[in-house]
């Protein structure tokens, strides 16, 4: 009957031990935003270790701690380091889980070798416990924890707890990771099928609608009958309404851009640039400028579109100017046509020099010379994206 009740104890102590620990693998798993998961691992550990500060760093590309989450100090000690020496980068104890991602729990942390003291107005520590978070054979981060309440040694238990805590973290980190991953793989690939249509609409159906027009605008005066040539014209204004609608459904397709994105800025300078040129180019922007576009290219490819349209807007005389800006097999391409005057090889200015130079910089071309219909001019300057 002894053993009874004593088995019988001993499982309750279990049960007890054990189901708070359920209860964060729980917490943690129930949220797929990456930075709310590191939150809740971080206030699982403190309450499952019974400590009173806890931290997690995560380990960026260069082996230094790219972020910190930490519970337990107050906002003014948190503000005051940050002030003073920042956030942690993973020296001393912090940098040796870094570098050798080993379960380290210690009694004194101020009486071991990679121990170099606490920067000031940092509450003081002594009792220490770390634990290393990997995803497969990868080091995500690490669980430290600092001062267990009671002034207690952290023990084999607290060490056994927060090691199978950071194995759950790891499972929800990647989850996490994936589902932001698939999030974004998403959005593109909605990007992708509304640039398809918008491409598709400029390149067929205008281009069909156009030849349409043009050719019953060129028979409209073999028709004898006034009555019916005012029809044939009423659907040829039609079909340029039809055209200029569905230009507007292009951009309507185009991925919104934000204030910093490539698409922004292009279409600032050609905005920017209507009223020096009389006339308000039309423009085309063709693939995910604002997300795989470096930004060396990128400032270049602005700097280039303005020096084009100044050029075009003081020398070219031009009714129509178009502009192209595209991104296609790791090319970023900035093409500016005019119907001016035509280019003159002999009259090449500084300004076309510099945009030369920005080319071949960056391992890209430059060309200048004679619309595609032997009039006008057309600027062509194409390097790598990234």
């Amino acid at each position: 009957m002894a053993n009874a009740y004593g088995r019988h104890g001993r499982e309750r102590q279990d049960h007890d031990r054990l189901q708070p620990l359920l209860e964060a693998v729980v917490s943690i798993g129930s949220d797929l935003d990456l930075p709310a998961v590191l939150d809740r691992i971080v206030s699982a550990a403190r309450v499952l270790a019974d400590c009173q500060y806890a931290a997690l760093g995560v380990i960026g590309e260069d082996g230094q701690l790219s972020e910190f989450v930490a519970h337990g100090m107050t906002d003014e000690e948190v503000a005051e380091l940050e002030a003073t020496v920042g956030r942690p980068h993973g020296q001393g104890l912090l940098g040796l889980l870094v570098s050798r991602p080993q379960t380290l729990r210690l009694a004194d942390m101020t009486t071991h070798l990679e121990y170099f003291g606490l920067p000031a107005g940092h509450p003081p520590m002594r009792r220490f416990l770390g634990v290393p978070i990997r995803l497969r054979n990868e080091v995500f981060g690490n669980l430290y924890l600092a001062e267990k309440n009671g002034g207690a040694e952290f023990g084999s238990e607290d060490e056994q707890i927060i090691e199978a805590l950071a194995t759950a973290a790891g499972i929800a980190v990647e989850n996490a990771r994936l589902f932001s991953e698939s999030q974004e793989r998403e959005r593109y690939g909605v990007i992708e099928d509304r640039l398809r249509i918008a491409r598709d609409l400029h390149d067929v159906v205008i281009q069909q609608l156009y030849a349409a027009a043009m050719s019953l605008a060129a028979v409209t005066h073999q028709i004898d009958q006034p009555a019916a040539a005012t029809q044939v014209n009423g659907v040829v204004d039609l079909l340029d309404d039809t055209v200029r609608q569905i230009r507007s459904t292009i951009f309507a397709l185009q991925p919104q851009p934000n204030e910093e994105g490539l698409r922004a800025r292009v279409m600032s300078v050609v905005r920017d640039a209507s009223g020096p040129l009389g006339l308000t180019p039309s423009m085309e922007l063709t693939g995910l400028l604002d997300t795989d576009v470096a930004a060396g290219p990128s400032e270049d490819a602005v700097a280039v579109l303005r020096e084009a349209l100044s050029n075009a807007a003081r020398h070219a005389r031009a009714t129509r100017v178009d502009v192209r800006v595209s991104l296609s097999e790791g090319d970023l391409t900035v093409q500016v046509f005019d119907n001016g005057v035509g280019f003159s090889p002999g009259a090449r200015r500084s300004g076309l020099a510099n945009l030369e130079a920005r080319a071949e910089r960056l391992g890209g071309s430059f060309e200048i010379g004679p619309g595609g219909s032997g009039q006008g001019t057309t600027l062509t300057w194409r390097v790598p994206a990234l």
